[in-house]
């Protein structure tokens, strides 16, 4: 029989990267049962952003970007950190401005959720943002290259290749009574 879950025990850590965007630990850990797990590699980055926009007319603004990891272009709901001092509701719209040069009227907080429990310190913060209208051009970094697409919100989340796009899709639909 095995023993019920419990917290492990952090024994040592050695921080084998820290920049301005993540830190990155080697955990040595020790179990509830005493078994040693070494090393545990935890990744610590600053909260994340998740939006879903739709315009005046309920159509659904997404960004198309390159994502490094997966190395594939993918379209995707608007996101981004939320910067130190920062609240996830202002760092939605300013992602939202950003991204796209959209404002919204209304932004409704969707709740959130854990970016990846396994070995992730952070939260995605998920949003809907209602009554989307152009207000300005796109204020991108120098490293970002995103292409703004206005679709249709049915059937949106087959479009999405990202775990938590597709939960702030799902959690949109749920909060529109669709």
């Amino acid at each position: 029989m095995s023993a019920e879950p419990a917290p492990w025990k952090t024994v040592a850590r050695e921080t084998l990267v820290a920049d301005r965007r993540i830190r990155l630990h080697a955990d040595e850990c020790v179990n509830g049962s005493g078994v040693s797990i070494a090393p545990y590699y935890v990744l610590e980055y600053g909260d994340w952003i998740s939006v879903l926009a739709l315009d005046r007319n309920d159509d659904a603004i997404v960004v198309e970007e390159y994502r490094h990891g997966a190395g594939v272009v993918a379209v995707g709901t608007i996101g981004g950190g939320v910067e130190p001092g920062e609240s996830p509701e202002a760092a939605a719209r300013r992602e939202l401005l950003e991204e796209t040069g959209y404002a919204a009227d209304d932004l409704i907080d969707l709740g959130s959720t854990w970016a990846n429990f396994g070995n992730h310190t952070n939260r995605v913060h998920h949003f809907l943002a209602r009554g989307c209208a152009r207000v300005a051009e796109q204020s991108l970094d120098d490293s970002e290259s995103i292409v703004v697409h206005v679709l249709s919100l049915d059937g949106l989340g087959d479009l999405l290749p990202q775990s938590y796009h597709q939960l702030t899709w799902y959690k949109a639909m749920d909060q529109l009574g669709r």
